[in-house]
């Protein structure tokens, strides 16, 4: 599946498939042997002559391809040549994608972990080198250079935008030259990059386009079974980001125009019910909201997630420590809370350009959060009327309170430009709003406050953007890393269960059959857990008057992540033991080795409460686990 969006860059070379799995099969034995892991970050960037592909360095380059490979310096007059001789049309610096690492990004201690480039290598790319992001970033959450999983995101890279939605609208059209994606894992900025084959791009438009793509599992709304009301605790809003020289929100208000359409027409949502619920205020000053059905997806304007600079036209760096307050309203409250944000993706062509038409961006919460509800999201070629919806926190209204608007557009998502002129009032603030159909149904992102030319400007979900979507969704959040559950006093037990019989039994030995997906819902210590590969978790098979239930495999809702108590755990601390606790108040307990798991209410009465004792660990590497 594409893990990210789609890039088409001329004069790039089209590698032949037999060649491109050679490569792979090259890559997946470095990495598995330590591969690019023992590579130095020096940064000393060389070509494939064969292909034209350029590498961070000659070390990089070979664990890559092959001890073999046929490397020249790059901006040698053999690499322009082979770069020339990829293709007779005009070709980009590929240079360019691999720009020299900053000072903090080379410091003594970097490395690239072998398991990210083999989790990456089997799904087709390639590693390239880095990029020196860290140096952008001042999360201290996300910088750890020996964890792969803590913070990342794929910032996917794409061009050409429009040549790319005109060969998803015609399935059997040809193309005139390759597609590219480009995926960035920060805070190290370590770039990936994957060439797609024809019979590849076919299966992914078949798959995400046409009549059924407003059915996708993955695009479905949420709807919450009871509507929230407003909190009896008003929650401040945190501090508006500021990223190197941007003022705050607090300031920005000062400075602040509108741009109204004849009558102001916006109406303020005092107290909102579903769907404005899913309509989120972000910390970055902007407005999002919660799509999918999946809790954890949320989608906004790329220039919320990382600055660009419209004045000097160069990118800046990514926004730290976003967090999200869906449904935010009457200046205080913040009904479910400010729920941190792990991940992010944007459209590169904003990222490294600026350009309006990919001012689009998805966020990834810390954890699972149904209860506001979301949006669907879909994609519909050709003219179409459609009355449309809108709502945010525009900065010429009262601070953080919610307004929204109607307008009655007729337009195609398909065809033009990705972004599309509105007849509706903009201002600063309100970019990232949603406009959502009848349907609940999100078509476009406002992506224009009062900063730029163009009136009402909005991101339309062309089909590009729409898988895109879908494949951040089940790459970043159905599938997540694994993790194996570890217990007792030595932290030697394990739990093995079996799809078929649906039992769950003790074990002292450590395997593939051990490991789960952990889900975080509602918080980030509480887990639900699936046997990976199937719609499985583990859970309490029965409660009613025993007073120690057994554990096992019960069928799991992974499409809206919505789980009965007895299958989520608690990983928290009663009287000093570290226990895994279900909502339905059962501790889980290990039984011995080969031995059916049950569950207790009090541990402190076990003879051994060590029996009691359970870590999540995300399993990083042989050598290193990071503990939950």
């Amino acid at each position: 599946m594409l893990a990210g969006d789609m890039m088409k860059l001329p004069g790039f070379w089209f590698l032949c498939t037999c060649c491109w799995l050679a490569g792979i099969l090259v890559s997946i034995q470095a990495s598995t042997s330590g591969g690019c892991s023992s590579c130095p970050l020096t940064y000393a960037p060389v070509v494939d002559a064969d292909t034209g592909l350029p590498f961070y360095n000659e070390c990089v380059a070979k664990c890559q391809l092959s001890p073999g490979a046929n490397l020249v310096p790059a901006g040698s007059r053999r690499a322009a040549a082979a770069d020339r001789s990829a293709s007779a049309s005009s070709q980009p610096d590929f240079l360019k994608l691999v720009p020299a690492p900053t000072a903090e990004a080379s410091k003594d201690g970097g490395e690239v972990t072998s398991d990210t480039i083999l989790r990456f290598t089997r799904q087709g790319y390639n590693y390239v080198g880095r990029t020196g992001l860290s140096a952008m970033l001042h999360d201290d959450k996300v910088t750890d250079k020996d964890t792969v999983t803590s913070g990342d995101a794929n910032n996917t890279a794409t061009a050409a935008l429009s040549r790319t939605n005109e060969h998803l609208r015609n399935q059997d059209g040809a193309t005139n030259g390759p597609t590219v994606t480009l995926r960035v894992i920060y805070p190290q900025g370590d770039l990936y990059m994957k060439v797609w084959n024809q019979s590849e791009l076919k299966a992914l438009v078949k798959k995400h386009t046409g009549p059924k793509s407003d059915s996708a599992r993955l695009s479905l709304a949420s709807i919450p079974a009871v509507e929230a009301a407003d909190s009896d605790d008003n929650i401040p809003a945190p501090p508006m980001q500021a990223v190197s020289g941007i003022p705050s929100r607090q300031s920005a208000r000062r400075l602040l125009r509108v741009k109204a359409l004849g009558v102001d027409d916006r109406g303020e949502v005092p107290s909102p019910s579903y769907p404005y619920t899913a309509v989120s205020l972000l910390s970055t000053g902007c407005t999002g909201a919660l799509v999918g059905p999946t809790g954890r997806l949320v989608l906004t304007a790329g220039q919320c997630l990382y600055k660009y600079n419209n004045d000097t036209k160069s990118p800046v760096s990514w926004y730290s420590n976003v967090t999200v307050a869906p449904s935010f309203h009457n200046r205080t409250v913040a009904p479910f809370g400010w729920i941190p944000a792990e991940g992010a993706d944007v459209q590169v062509m904003w990222k490294s350009e600026g350009i309006w038409a990919a001012n689009i961006g998805i966020l990834r919460l810390a954890y699972h959060c149904n209860l506001p509800g979301s949006f669907s999201f879909g994609v519909r070629c050709g003219p179409l009327t459609q009355t449309l919806t809108t709502a945010g926190y525009p900065m010429d209204k009262p601070q953080f309170t919610m307004w929204m608007q109607s307008t009655v557009v007729t337009t195609d998502m398909c065809s033009g430009g990705e972004e599309k002129v509105f007849p509706f009032d903009a201002a600063d603030g309100q970019v990232g709003s949603p406009f959502w159909n009848s349907e609940n149904s999100v078509r476009f992102v406002l992506s224009r406050g009062s900063c730029c030319s163009n009136v009402g400007g909005a991101v339309a979900i062309t089909p590009t953007y729409y898988f895109w979507m879908l494949d951040y969704t089940e790459t970043n959040i159905v599938t997540t890393p694994v993790y194996n559950l570890v217990g007792g006093a030595n932290r030697d037990q394990y739990i093995r269960c079996d799809a078929k019989s649906l039992r769950c039994l003790g074990t002292k030995t450590s395997s593939l059959s051990t490991s789960f997906y952990a889900y975080p819902v509602y918080s980030t210590s509480k887990y639900a857990l699936r046997i990976p590969n199937t719609s499985l978790c583990l859970s309490l098979l029965q409660t009613n008057n025993i007073s120690t239930p057994s554990v096992g495999l019960l069928k799991c809702n992974i499409d809206t992540f919505t789980f009965p108590p007895n299958s989520l755990w608690n990983f928290v601390t009663l009287d000093n033991i570290a226990v895994a606790l279900t909502d339905s108040g059962f501790n889980l307990l290990w039984n011995g080795d080969t031995r059916q798991l049950t569950a207790v209410q009090n541990c402190a009465l076990l003879s051994s409460p060590s029996q009691c004792k359970w870590y999540l660990e995300k399993i990083v590497s042989a050598a290193k686990k990071t503990v939950i």
